[in-house]
């Protein structure tokens, strides 16, 4: 849809912001711990900790900072001690490249230096100059005749400079901060800037109408839009759903039967891009990390290539060694010497400067293999038919997918719809599938959990082991021998004693200090051996597949599914039964919902695995670490209140004790349910329980009194910050798109007025504006587009910035008060970059119904 005639041609100066934010932290931190080191040393500790790291890094920035900052002062130990000569020292360098660097686009600081401020308290005419420079939006000073109509000289420092586009309230603060020295008396500039504000009142008033004057004191939509790049990073897909067997392919909707099988590496993702000759990669990040790949830039800088963005991997050898993804993230983010890298392309967004992202795979695998395929090397390597197949059957996507994962650098594959587009601004492209491969490991059973269903949860050992090993790791003892125990087998029917051997599938070992552990084991099949895998074959095995901690934020946000949600209650075990069933289920909003089949007892739970077989019961086996901890917080919550219902019935019946016959009578009464699912409705185990509270003391013979001197702890659940809530992405029934916010038990909605899917990839994925309205009411929708979590930021009048992170979407999404068609209108837009603004005024506006501006309506009537 037209977005309402407005336009946004605001380009942000990057390496401005970065200077002047860069000597904003150094300068604050650096004035604080000078004057109250007991109170401030160890933030000034961590500046300059955070300099020295950036002084290492190698870009641009660090290219200037480099040519004020000496590499002695930054790392000698006295510069910790803000009151030494090398902190200062630090300071004054930092506070020089601010003012003289060359690379700050500040037309004030350029001609005056480090004379702003007084020039400014002498200059009336500047002062109200430099007002104008930072409201407005664009580069255009006010014209000469405007000034000469109330005799004053004209504007001769801004031209051609970008304007701050800030709020009035925010200039003299701008000021301080930006250009005053700490021996400097700023008390004057608040009432200074009063007179310079109605004197460039009166110059604008001489030239243009009030409401121009209106316009140009409100903020721009472009203003904040710091996410604007000359070249537009593009957020990389990820495959939607992974898959543990052939079979479950099946299970994945949507899909037209015709696939593109390409290896999976394990290295880092990367994107290339080239435009008008210049080349810049980007780690998976949106970090510019072209210096650290020469080969790359050298290869793809020759006229072979036009211009275009490439997706590809990184990968780091050792001679012809592939090496893995950490080590790779080291080599280029730690500066770990030794190795090459190489990169693998596999995808293409733009070719020939043409945007290709929506056009389908086959489209654009056809280009990559037929105009850039020929001009693969060993540096920079393009799709072929040893790493890259075309199927027209699940039957062949297993028959290639199994060559591929032979290939020493894979470690799986990516099966892609081929009449997939690359989804623009989302994460997780529906209709990509990952699928890793597995070796088969022979194991111990050491310990077997059988639930009623049959299932069994095997404890899995390795061994006997030497007594070598059992001194340098942790040991088990099973009839008389030491083994290492190597994790849990769960959802297995197959039933063997223990001290049998078993064939499992893994997709990885993890070698920590105290031994081993085996991911997404499965029991596959009863091996004719008598003896189990030795820890020389873990010992290979997690060398390739080893994950160093440094890097497992990184491993984290590998995780298909997205985040992993618990629950506990009542589910309907299947459409149209009108029976529920009590339990504990979870889900990671992709592949769907398993129910957890586990026991408790006093000591805690066991998970004996899930009910079912599906893509989210594989799933969530294989995430089991990321989301147990939630079922344990749930029973403690759950016993929490269990407890204090007890407790409370005892203080509020009068008596000094009550006999837990009464107290069982209370509980079947008002608190059957949970007494069933904490105690399987056991007198015994709940007896024990009790005896075992601190709250409540058992007196012989079968009796228990509360204490009433001991404060009580809030219901323990996972603390949760007070700016985060949830949200929902929702597709309304007239076509437009709600955002609902569900924060602090309130429910709320913005009503965005979109198109069709073009306007919400726009809106998402291209920052694209559009008209919005605080919901009246939020009603049916058609399609939920997208779930997670949302961070709010600043939430004032006119104005409330949000941070989205769910399975789709990534952004800061932002809701603005402007001038438009003659009226005041909100409008909706995305931002790329992640981080929020700082200044969290008015934190009560967060009920957008309380805006003084929620009653606006769309700018134009609605179609019918």
């Amino acid at each position: 849809m037209p977005q309402t005639g407005l336009s946004f041609e605001k380009e942000t100066n990057t390496m401005t912001k970065k200077v002047l934010d860069f000597f904003e932290r150094v300068r604050y931190s650096y004035l604080s711990a000078k004057e109250n080191p007991d109170e401030y040393g160890e933030s000034w500790k961590k500046t300059v900790k955070d300099v020295r790291e950036q002084f290492d890094t190698i870009d641009d920035f660090t290219r200037e900072l480099k040519t004020y900052l000496k590499e002695d002062t930054a790392f000698s130990d006295e510069v910790y001690n803000p009151n030494s000569r090398q902190a200062k020292e630090l300071y004054e360098a930092i506070k020089e490249m601010r003012f003289k660097s060359d690379e700050v686009s500040d037309p004030f600081s350029k001609q005056l230096g480090d004379k702003v401020i007084a020039t400014l308290l002498k200059d009336e005419s500047t002062f109200a100059a430099f007002i104008h420079y930072a409201l407005r939006s664009h580069a255009n000073p006010l014209p000469d005749k405007a000034w000469s109509a109330v005799d004053l000289k004209p504007d001769e420092i801004t031209r051609d400079y970008m304007g701050l586009d800030l709020e009035p309230k925010d200039i003299p603060l701008y000021i301080i901060e930006h250009y005053g020295k700490e021996d400097e008396d700023t008390r004057r500039i608040e009432n200074k800037f009063k007179g310079a504000y109605k004197l460039l009142q009166k110059v604008y008033g001489s030239e243009y109408s009030e409401d121009k004057w209106d316009s140009l004191v409100d903020l721009d939509i472009a203003k904040s839009d710091e996410e604007k790049q000359s070249i537009d990073f593009i957020i990389p897909n990820k495959p939607m759903y992974r898959i543990f067997e052939i079979d479950d392919l099946k299970e994945v909707k949507g899909l037209t039967g015709e696939y593109i099988v390409q290896e999976k590496y394990d290295g880092m993702r990367i994107q290339l891009h080239k435009f008008n000759n210049k080349v810049t990669i980007y780690s998976y990040n949106e970090k510019d990390i072209t210096s650290k790949c020469p080969e790359q830039v050298k290869a793809l800088e020759k006229k072979s290539f036009n211009d275009c963005i490439l997706d590809g991997e990184l990968m780091l050898f050792m001679e012809d060694e592939p090496l893995h993804r950490a080590d790779t993230i080291a080599h280029v983010f730690k500066n770990k010497k030794g190795g090459e890298l190489r990169a693998h392309v596999f995808d293409i967004m733009v070719h020939e400067g043409k945007n290709i992202a929506d056009e389908t795979l086959r489209e654009r695998h056809n280009i990559l293999l037929y105009q850039y395929s020929q001009h693969s090397s060993q540096d920079l390597a393009f799709p072929s038919k040893k790493d890259t197949r075309i199927a027209d059957s699940i039957k062949e996507v297993e028959e290639y997918a199994k060559e591929i994962m032979q290939l020493p650098a894979s470690e799986g594959v990516v099966i892609k719809d081929i009449e997939s587009t690359y989804y623009i601004g989302v994460k997780k492209n529906p209709k990509w599938i990952k699928w890793k491969k597995f070796v088969d490991l022979d194991v111990v059973v050491l310990d077997d959990k059988k639930t009623k269903s049959n299932l069994h949860s095997y404890t899995m050992g390795i061994g006997p082991v030497s007594a070598e090993t059992a001194r340098n790791y942790k040991t088990v003892e099973f009839e008389d021998k030491d083994y290492l125990e190597v994790g849990k087998a769960l959802n297995t029917k197959e039933s063997v004693k223990i001290g049998s051997i078993v064939r499992v599938k893994v997709d990885e070992v993890k070698k920590g200090k105290d031994g081993f552990k085996l991911f997404s084991a499965k029991v596959i099949e009863i091996p004719e051996v008598t003896r189990s895998d030795s820890v020389e074959t873990l010992e290979q095995l997690a060398s390739k597949t080893k994950k160093s901690l440094s890097t497992m934020s990184y491993s984290f946000g590998e995780k298909v599914g997205g985040m992993f949600e618990v629950t506990s209650g009542l589910q309907n075990p299947r459409a149209g039964n009108k029976k529920v069933k009590k339990g504990y289920y979870i889900t990671d909003h992709t592949h769907g919902t398993a129910e957890i089949i586990l026991k408790e007892d006093l000591n805690g739970f066991t998970i004996y695995g899930f009910e079912g077989d599906n893509l989210m019961q594989k799933n969530a086996l294989h995430n089991i670490d990321l989301w147990k901890e939630q079922v344990s917080n749930i029973m403690k919550s759950k016993r929490s209140i269990f407890r204090l219902a007890i407790r409370n019935e005892i203080l509020e019946s009068g008596r000094d004790n009550m006999a837990f016959s009464k107290i069982l009578d209370f509980i079947v009464d008002k608190h059957q349910g949970a007494f069933a699912d904490l105690f399987e409705s056991d007198d015994g185990k709940l007896m024990a329980w009790m005896k075992q509270q601190e709250d409540l003391v058992y007196l012989h013979p079968n009796k228990f009194t509360a204490r009433e001197d001991i404060l009580e702890k809030d219901i323990e659940e996972l603390v949760k910050k007070d700016n985060m809530g949830k949200y929902t992405i929702a597709l309304r029934e007239d076509d437009n798109v709600d955002l609902i916010i569900d924060y602090q038990d309130e429910r709320m909605a913005w009503t965005i007025d979109i198109e069709g899917n073009t306007d919400i990839y726009d809106l998402f994925g291209k920052s694209g504006k559009y008209p919005a309205i605080v919901s009246k009411k939020i009603g049916e929708s058609k399609k939920v587009l997208d779930k997670g979590e949302i961070e709010l930021g600043i939430q004032k009048d006119g104005y409330h910035e949000y941070r989205l992170d769910g399975d789709k979407f990534e952004t800061r999404m932002h809701f603005r008060v402007v001038p438009l068609d003659e009226k005041k209108s909100w409008i909706a837009w995305t931002g790329k970059k992640q981080e929020m603004l700082e200044d969290k005024e008015n934190p009560n506006k967060w009920n957008i119904a309380e805006d003084t501006y929620a009653v606006l309506d769309f700018p134009t009537p609605k179609k019918d």
